[in-house]
């Protein structure tokens, strides 16, 4: 709970009361586990009388929550860059291994949504790099000889 917004200047009565509208607008017909978080993400609303503080807060929260998950499924291990401000990396890149792991670094401080959108750019760019690495051994197991750079033209012509 460290990680909970400061305090404020307090909303107006009928900012918190639509918040809570919409909170409780937003829990019909969901699974009981999402209510629950929403009871709660309307009793912190409730506490500070700042909707939008608390509503930036669980959205960073649950985009940081989505990111970690996404990143585990992908096998790839996230680690936040400690470098300095001047070799400080611009977007979120992965170093993988031979065995298809990654080790994902993320720039301090960048919105976990930016994270999440460049990591799974990461993962498109390795899936087409692994398609073009099966065309070319599928290319040489079927005795079509030719050097790398040949192959690359031919295939990225016949792809346009």
């Amino acid at each position: 709970m460290a990680e909970l917004p400061t305090a404020t200047a307090p909303s107006s009565k009928s900012d918190v009361a639509r918040a809570l509208r919409q909170i409780e607008a937003a829990k019909l017909g969901t699974d009981p586990d999402v209510a629950e978080c929403l009871d709660a993400i309307g009793d912190l609303i409730r506490i500070t009388g700042a909707p939008a503080s608390i509503f930036a807060w669980a959205r960073h929260t649950f985009t940081r929550e989505n990111l970690r998950q996404y990143a585990a499924q992908q096998h790839i291990k996230l680690h936040e860059s400690r470098a300095a401000d001047e070799d400080q990396a611009h977007r979120t890149f992965v170093i993988w291994t031979a065995g298809g792991e990654g080790m994902g670094i993320i720039p301090a401080g960048q919105d976990p949504a930016v994270s999440l959108l460049q990591l799974r750019e990461e993962v498109e760019r390795r899936a087409e790099e692994a398609a073009l690495a099966a065309n070319f051994q599928d290319t040489v197991a079927a005795g079509h000889i030719e050097d790398a750079e040949t192959w690359y033209a031919r295939a990225f012509q016949a792809g346009k």
